[in-house]
């Protein structure tokens, strides 16, 4: 009867042996993934999104919202417990957005762990300024030529419009299509004196001031030098822009 027992107890023993899990108390493939929990795991959208911040922070415009997009290179970053840091670097230009290559840089407690080299493409977005309509050359833009749209300016000249006070009470320099965005090359301040006007020349120093009548042979804006004809002499003068109706005549 002893013996019995002592049979089943063993046979009890031997069969929750074999029951147990497989590798339980044992190294097991995937550990050093699990373990690295006490640490951290960034995962490549993470590495996405610390690329993001960095161009955000370098674009430094609240009109400009960066999107990277074909992220290429990025993986898995397994880091030991600490505190975690990191460190982008790009090129001077990143701020255009476009074709972009950066080195991202991972420390713990300040000692370099991991650094990794990815590239993408940035896309930058923001509202810019828009022909509502057909605009014609010369003409001088009012609130109701222009709009807002919404586009990628990586994709478009430096000079993009991103402010209507840039081109309002501007004129066109060449015709603008509808819907075509506009840059600061394709305005201008409007002369004060168009040619043909007629305007006050003035001619004066310390001891005396003399006006006449004059008509302007080109235009000018505030301080160019224009030619011009003495209405009363009928020659040729010169004189700088004072404002719309004077120009003051060299002496």
């Amino acid at each position: 009867m002893q013996g019995f027992r002592i049979r089943r107890w063993f046979l009890i023993v031997l069969l929750l042996w074999a029951w147990a899990p497989a590798g339980q108390g044992s190294p097991r493939e995937g550990v050093g993934r699990e373990d690295s929990r006490e640490g951290r795991v960034l995962e490549p959208d993470e590495v996405a999104r610390i690329l993001d911040a960095h161009l955000q922070e370098i674009v430094n415009d609240p009109r400009k919202r960066v999107e990277v997009r074909d992220l290429r290179g990025a993986e898995t970053v397994v880091l030991p417990a600490g505190t975690l840091s990191h460190e982008v670097i790009v090129p001077e230009q990143a701020y255009r957005g476009g074709p972009l290559s950066a080195t991202v840089i991972f420390r713990i407690n300040g000692q370099e762990k991991k650094r990794i080299r990815v590239s993408a493409r940035v896309e930058l977005y923001a509202d810019v300024v828009a022909a509502s309509h057909f605009l014609q050359r010369h003409l001088e833009i009012q609130e109701k030529d222009i709009q807002w749209v919404r586009r990628n300016i990586a994709l478009l000249p430096n000079d993009v419009v991103l402010e209507k006070g840039e081109v309002l009470n501007h004129r066109t320099i060449l015709s603008v299509n509808g819907q075509e965005v506009l840059r600061k090359g394709m305005v201008e301040v409007p002369p004060l004196v168009k040619r043909g006007d007629r305007v006050i020349m003035s001619v004066e120093n310390q001891r005396f001031k003399i006006t006449t009548w004059g008509e302007a042979k080109e235009e000018g804006r505030r301080g160019d030098r224009i030619r011009l004809v003495n209405l009363s002499s009928k020659k040729e003068v010169v004189g700088k822009v004072v404002d719309a109706t004077t120009v003051r005549i060299d002496y």
